[in-house]
């Protein structure tokens, strides 16, 4: 993984906007720009102010045989091939999502409910998109009503 890659997914990762990550170590954002699209690449100094404000190691930045693990929404919003709007509307329900399933008056039944309406939804409109008929076999192991 290059650092390119490294640097937007960390930027990311700690909730900084570009523009105040680049301020905070007195570069502009076009020159952040360079060095997350490739067409540039950092001084030591530069380097070295990204990894701490990232808390990183330099090496995790600068050698690209070391890759960063991401979590399922940064698979999503890093790997997807939708448009930016609709991969932040999905980190927003998979965030509220999260939220939900973490809520203790939410029961494992409720969970378990919700997550096969999800499921079912998520074939349905898949069925409506494709030639391809919906596999009810695949369908009905993730509703445990029937």
């Amino acid at each position: 993984m290059e650092i390119q890659e490294k640097l937007e997914i960390l930027i990311k990762r700690n909730n900084y906007k570009k523009s105040d990550f680049a301020s905070a170590i007195g570069i502009t954002y076009r020159a952040l720009a360079n060095y997350i699209n490739g067409s540039r690449f950092p001084r030591q100094k530069i380097l070295s102010d990204m990894a701490i404000l990232l808390d990183v190691d330099e090496t995790v930045l600068t050698d690209n045989n070391i890759s960063l693990s991401l979590s399922p929404e940064e698979k999503l919003y890093f790997n997807g091939t939708s448009d930016r709007e609709i991969l932040n509307n999905a980190d927003e329900v998979l965030l509220s999502v999260e939220k939900l399933l973490t809520e203790k008056k939410f029961t494992n039944e409720d969970k378990t409910a919700f997550f096969n309406c999800i499921a079912e939804k998520y074939f349905a409109e898949k069925a409506k998109n494709s030639d391809a008929p919906i596999d009810k076999e695949l369908l009905s192991c993730y509703n445990t009503n029937s």
